[in-house]
């Protein structure tokens, strides 16, 4: 995460709690932050993805890249 940037998840689902306010999240960006932790890649988190759900992990690899790629945009992701 950024500097400044917590992940919150909660029984309401999950959000990014960040200088100018709060960022709520949907379901797929919370199970990818959830894993970032600075040492799995893009491709890593989406092959544990996959297991999770029981998805084919090509689907979410470009789920995940999209999803990290705009977290990052918006300043809220350092990798």
């Amino acid at each position: 995460m950024a500097r400044g940037v917590r992940l919150r998840v909660s029984g309401n689902g999950a959000s990014l709690l960040v200088p100018e306010g709060i960022v709520s999240l949907s379901e797929t960006a919370a199970a990818i932050l959830e894993l970032v932790d600075g040492q799995r890649d893009a491709a890593t988190i989406a092959t544990l993805l996959a297991e999770r759900f029981e998805a084919p992990p090509g689907e979410l690899a470009r789920d995940v890249g999209d999803t990290l790629a705009a977290l990052r945009e918006r300043g809220f992701l350092q990798l």
